[in-house]
């Protein structure tokens, strides 16, 4: 696991709150600061759920049979045993998102934050 968190999550996560904020809540009248910050803490729940998500494997199988099918159509097969340890590798080397806890917890206090100044 790398010793710092990475930016790039967080600035996905409010590219995407920005971006929910300029489809949905900017278009219709009303509380400019409120929904600002409803969309951007729903932009840092949605990152941190699939952080979340991906920290659980829960998409390893989907993600590898993914791979599987990309090696049927070029004819490139293994034995069982190579095919399970390959699996047991991709599996272990997946998830270890450590900013799962900040994503999560910038979302509570922007939505908190939402709520107090309503």
């Amino acid at each position: 696991m790398k010793d710092r968190l990475s930016k790039g999550p967080l600035i996905a996560s409010a590219a995407l709150g920005l971006a929910l904020f300029a489809l949905t809540c900017a278009r219709m009248g009303g509380a400019r600061a409120t929904d600002l910050l409803f969309c951007l803490s729903n932009g840092f729940l949605i990152v941190g759920l699939l952080r979340l998500l991906s920290n659980l494997k829960a998409f390893a199988s989907f993600l590898w049979g993914v791979r599987m099918l990309k090696r049927i159509f070029r004819n490139d097969f293994g034995t069982g045993r190579q095919e399970t340890e390959d699996y047991a590798r991709y599996r272990e080397g997946m998830g270890g998102h450590r900013d799962v806890p900040v994503l999560l917890g910038a979302a509570a206090i922007l939505f908190a934050l939402s709520l107090v100044i309503a």
